[in-house]
């Protein structure tokens, strides 16, 4: 039974409560978070109620962070708390990226075809994380043109912060989402655990004595600072401290009480309200990378260089890169398709360096539109020559012959008009 002052309106700056139901006015504020955490554990434990509706008729706007760390405690609250959800006006973007229900990774087989990005999964193993992180990183190639570094620079900060959650928090699983920005060229990352969090992991580690939150997570980002080397050589938090500092990017890390900001070079400590409970006191990694600034792997991991498996399966044995169309798409028909395997093409140029056959064998046949966005446009873009040594077109039957020269000769032809 709920007692006499549930119907009482209570409002926070992100978030409203009345009688049972939890309004919000955005998803991009960081506040959001600990508002939505304490209305939920005040709705329930003070006022009793068993169902809590949830509103969202006032958002407009959408952020990986907080949105990730929302749905992640939801999930906590549904399995820890047994508190059934209702969802109100949920706008379509907030349903589209699976925030009522994260998609599990098991349950949805992940390959470099599946679309990983604006959608928050649910991982718990170390398959899991390799499934998901491959995944994403297909999506990346495809959707935008990255500066040298930058894919490596992903590569690492998903695959360490994810282990963190398997091997540190202690929780039975943890959250993600990436968005890229096409108009700013940037990526944005959250991840999420309702794990024991940075300060409690380290303080119980016997090795650190960390005076609060805040001193946890600036230890977090040293070099070498672990719960357990046995288990990890503390370099994940240091390692992506380190790419988004020379990237200019934007990092920001709560856990429990305490939180850390990084941006644009200036890094901030400051106290925060998070805890699900006592045990739970969850951890946030949130950061942003500039697609269109370069970045030193090997300046930001103190000389250690990464190996590109992805690369390395590439390349044949003159040191060429054999890009097989076949592989890498699931179509050769649409403008779309065409435009996410020329930002493939040019990612793996940019990383490499090195001559790229395009290998059309076993594809039957192509649209126009699909020749020439992928093929037209890039030739445009480099000159005839310049391309001529970077790429070869090989295996290429007369029907995709026919069609690849009528849409470079119409693109041509319309580059030539347009500078008269």
């Amino acid at each position: 039974m709920a007692t006499t002052n549930d119907n009482r309106f209570f409002k926070n700056y992100n978030t409203w409560t009345s009688g049972n139901e939890l309004r919000f006015s955005n998803l991009s504020n960081q506040r959001v978070v600990p508002e939505f955490i304490n209305s939920v554990k005040r709705l329930h434990l003070k006022f009793n109620h068993k169902t809590i509706r949830l509103n969202f008729e006032e958002i407009k706007t959408i952020y990986p962070f907080p949105t990730t760390a929302i749905s992640g405690c939801i999930h906590y609250f549904k399995n820890n708390y047994g508190i059934e959800f209702e969802f109100l006006n949920v706008p379509e973007y907030l349903h589209n990226i699976h925030f009522e229900a994260p998609i599990v990774v098991d349950e949805t087989k992940i390959d470099r075809h599946t679309d990983c990005l604006d959608k928050i999964w649910m991982f718990s193993n170390s398959d899991q994380v390799h499934a998901l992180v491959n995944g994403l990183l297909a999506n990346i190639r495809k959707a935008i043109e990255c500066e040298p570094g930058v894919i490596d620079a992903c590569t690492w900060g998903l695959n360490e912060i994810m282990d963190n959650v398997i091997q540190h928090s202690e929780a039975d699983c943890g959250f993600i989402m990436a968005v890229v920005h096409k108009k700013t060229k940037h990526i944005s990352i959250c991840i999420f655990d309702y794990g024991i969090g940075i300060y409690k992991s380290l303080k119980n580690s016997g090795n650190h004595k960390p005076k609060s939150a805040p001193d946890a997570i600036s230890l977090a980002v040293q070099e070498g600072i672990t719960r357990d080397k046995s288990v990890g050589q503390g370099n994940g938090m240091w390692g992506l401290y380190n790419i988004v500092n020379l990237n200019t990017g934007i990092m920001t890390i709560i856990s429990g009480k305490g939180g850390l900001s990084l941006n644009k070079g200036i890094m901030k400590t400051f106290e925060e309200i998070q805890m699900l409970s006592k045990e739970q006191q969850a951890t946030i990694v949130s950061f942003n990378l500039n697609l269109s600034k370069d970045i030193s792997i090997k300046e930001a991991l103190g000389g250690h260089e990464l190996t590109d498996m992805y690369i390395e399966n590439m390349e044949d044995e003159h040191d060429r890169i054999v890009f097989r169309i076949a592989d890498a798409t699931s179509g050769t028909g649409t403008r779309q398709s065409g435009l996410k395997l020329k930002n493939e093409i040019i990612n793996l140029y940019k990383k490499t360096k090195k001559p790229i056959l395009i290998d059309f064998a076993e594809i039957g046949i192509v649209s126009s539109s699909f020749a020439d966005e992928f093929i037209g446009k890039m030739v445009i873009d480099l000159g005839f020559f310049q391309f001529q040594q970077i790429y070869t077109l090989i295996n290429m039957n007369t029907t995709i012959q026919s069609i690849v020269q009528r849409s470079l000769s119409q693109r041509m032809a319309e580059s030539i008009k347009g500078k008269n």
